[in-house]
């Protein structure tokens, strides 16, 4: 939009919202915090909550009472142990969620 001026001068006003660069400085900011949790180390919780987790699954009702055991790190994987009234079983949780369950008589 053109505006005359009192001296006959053509100004030229704009609008002074945000600019595009604040939201992408802001996009990036936030998608780096939000990335942070993803890429962020497997705590022995979390490992033990995705292996009891995946027993549940595994016995579906079957195995009896268990008993969270020993909970260990080994390179990449966590070891995870439970013992129930005629097995034991330890549950190997990779670092990316994945997991596995191995299984012992008494």
């Amino acid at each position: 939009m053109n505006f005359v001026g009192s001296r006959g001068q053509s100004l030229s006003l704009r609008y002074a919202g945000p600019t595009l660069r604040s939201f992408r400085g802001a996009f990036i900011l936030l998608s780096g915090i939000a990335l942070m949790g993803c890429f962020a180390p497997m705590t022995t919780r979390e490992a033990q909550d995705i292996a009891q987790e995946r027993l549940a699954k595994y016995c579906n009702s079957r195995c009896g009472g268990l008993t969270l055991g020993h909970t260990q790190k080994i390179k990449s994987r966590w070891l995870v142990d439970f013992e129930a009234p005629r097995q034991k079983f330890t549950v190997i949780v990779e670092d990316d969620g994945n997991s596995r369950v191995t299984t012992w008589d008494k």
